[in-house]
């Protein structure tokens, strides 16, 4: 799952978040991994650990709430197939194929 979140600052930056489940390894605890910053290049990154996945769910979800609460959009999200189906619908993100890839900036998803 990876899912990238955008906001114009109003000295015209761009502010960008991209939120990924990978782990460390496969046998580690669910983790969602955020980058942020205004430039690709020039981003902090943190790593957040859980006991469960229903756990990281619950995280994830409050992370993009707050995030889309605080002005920020949907730039590009991939989610696999049946994952987080709750929040690929709220992101409009659902396509029905195995997987699910949408670049939020106008263009049709990619079958």
């Amino acid at each position: 799952m990876m899912v990238t979140l955008y906001r114009k600052d109003d000295d015209g930056s761009t502010r960008y978040v991209t939120i990924t489940d990978r782990q460390g390894n496969l046998f580690g605890y669910p983790t969602l991994t955020v980058t942020a910053g205004r430039d690709f290049f020039l981003t902090s990154e943190r790593h957040f650990t859980y006991e469960s996945a229903g756990e990281l769910q619950k995280a994830l979800r409050g992370m993009i709430d707050r995030r889309l609460k605080n002005g920020f959009e949907v730039l590009y999200s991939y989610f696999r197939h049946q994952q987080f189906r709750g929040l690929q619908q709220k992101l409009g993100t659902t396509t029905g194929t195995d997987v699910d890839t949408v670049a939020h900036s106008g263009a049709e998803p990619r079958r």
